[in-house]
């Protein structure tokens, strides 16, 4: 298991200063609705080389595209696409290393807690009232998720 650290207060603000750089740099704002999303047409990697190969085709036979077709346009979006194809991949990698890092430490939380109240209802199992008074506050709060069931169970 790796050993983590917290953050120092200047390396999660460079990080933070970091990230809005980069939402700074990114030249056009766009949010889309869900619907949005899912009217537009989807470049995949196989309809990538279509379109790939129809701007080379533009290029070489200019007068074989319709006139509303604008080839230096298409040219610079596709350079764009690739651009941001990059680009995501980096954050992908990013992202994944974070949560990564995350899901680990919430293990350790989880597994460093659980034993505390594991000893907390064992001590009220003892009768003694301190430990009680602490597995009673913290038993509403364990049972979420698969434990819930088991809280529902225990009250009927």
């Amino acid at each position: 298991m790796a050993n983590f650290r917290s953050f120092i207060g200047s390396e999660f603000l460079a990080i933070k200063q970091h990230l809005a750089s980069v939402k700074s740099i990114i030249p056009v704002k766009v949010k889309l609705l869900p619907s949005e999303r899912r009217s537009l047409f989807k470049l995949h990697l196989k309809r990538k080389d279509f379109a790939f190969k129809a701007i080379n085709l533009m290029k070489r036979s200019p007068s074989t595209a319709p006139s509303f077709v604008d080839i230096p346009n298409c040219n610079n979006y596709m350079q764009l696409y690739e651009q941001y194809s990059e680009i995501l991949e980096e954050v992908d990698s990013v992202k994944r290393q974070l949560e990564d890092a995350r899901l680990l430490v919430g293990h350790e939380i989880l597994k460093q807690t659980r034993s505390y109240f594991q000893n907390a209802k064992n001590g009220a199992d003892t009768g003694d009232s301190e430990f009680e008074k602490i597995y009673e506050m913290l038993k509403p709060y364990y049972a979420v998720g698969r434990n819930s069931k088991k809280l529902e169970e225990e009250r009927k």
